[in-house]
């Protein structure tokens, strides 16, 4: 998604006693709820070196509170599931990584997806058809998390040029590889063409712990396919599915469509999990 194209309108935060009031079946019954939180961009703002992202020492606090009453606080992110453990360093949580390619559950190892492994050779040719050289002329950062590559650009001088360089050198490489390509803010994911996404592993981790009520909050483009895995459970009896946008200039348009709240930027969801805290925001 080039840059370009995100919405210049912002939405609204929603007003805090609407968010108390649908997070008031989750705080009372917290035994029963998961709570599902993006990284980058949600927990921590985004920095234009990926590797120097860091989660504000308030939300830290928070987030281990939670651990302390909920049936399960869960980092869902892009980022491989043993980057985001070491950047929240809680290994109380579980982590799913890699779009959902990867889950670590608290005392267990990472367990990565079978159906992604037939892809692993095609992701490392992809790696070298486009030299580094050529990578670093467009200004172009490629990280390589072995079950997925993300080509970031927020650092090119010229975004644009970068993203057309993206368009025309890597995306058709990666499609003659039989790679699945994806946007999002600054970054352009390379993934296995396999059905797995942060919705259906967000799925798989309800199932597995007969969760009834989660929250799940985020603020990209791949967030949406576990916004959608929410609201399809809403439908079934007693479930309460809360999907919670996080504001920012970058957020995908079709983002708000599918939240039932939105908050502004990472202090928006610091006040988010004050409230599931049980304290005043």
């Amino acid at each position: 998604m080039s840059h370009k194209s995100l919405q210049k309108k912002l939405p609204d935060p929603s007003p805090l006693d609407e968010i108390q009031q649908e997070l008031e079946p989750l705080v009372t019954e917290p035994g029963k709820a998961a709570v599902l939180l993006d990284l980058d961009g949600t927990l921590a703002p985004i920095v234009p070196r990926p590797e120097d992202v860091t989660v504000p020492p308030q939300v830290l606090r928070l987030i281990r509170a939670l651990t302390h009453s909920y049936l399960v606080v869960a980092i869902v992110s892009g980022r491989s599931a043993n980057a985001a453990r070491r950047i929240v360093g809680n290994a109380e949580l579980a982590y799913i990584g890699n779009h959902g390619f990867e889950t670590m559950i608290p005392g267990h190892a990472t367990v990565v997806s079978e159906e992604v492994q037939p892809y692993l050779a095609a992701m490392g040719e992809l790696t070298n058809r486009v030299s580094l050289e050529a990578r670093t002329e467009a200004g172009i950062w490629l990280e390589d998390k072995t079950t997925t590559l993300s080509y970031h650009y927020r650092r090119a001088p010229d975004r644009d040029a970068a993203l057309d360089f993206i368009r025309e050198k890597i995306i058709p490489e990666a499609k003659r590889l039989g790679l699945k390509t994806s946007d999002g803010r600054m970054v352009v994911e390379i993934r296995p063409p396999v059905e797995i996404n942060k919705g259906v592993s967000v799925g798989n981790l309800l199932d597995r712990l007969s969760a009834s009520r989660a929250v799940y909050t985020g603020d990209d483009t791949t967030d949406i396919d576990a916004f959608k895995e929410l609201r399809q459970r809403r439908r079934r009896k007693d479930n309460v599915m809360i999907n919670v946008g996080v504001i920012s200039p970058e957020m995908p348009k079709t983002l708000p469509r599918y939240c039932d709240l939105m908050v502004a930027r990472t202090s928006g969801v610091e006040s988010l999990l004050q409230i599931l805290a049980g304290e005043e925001p």
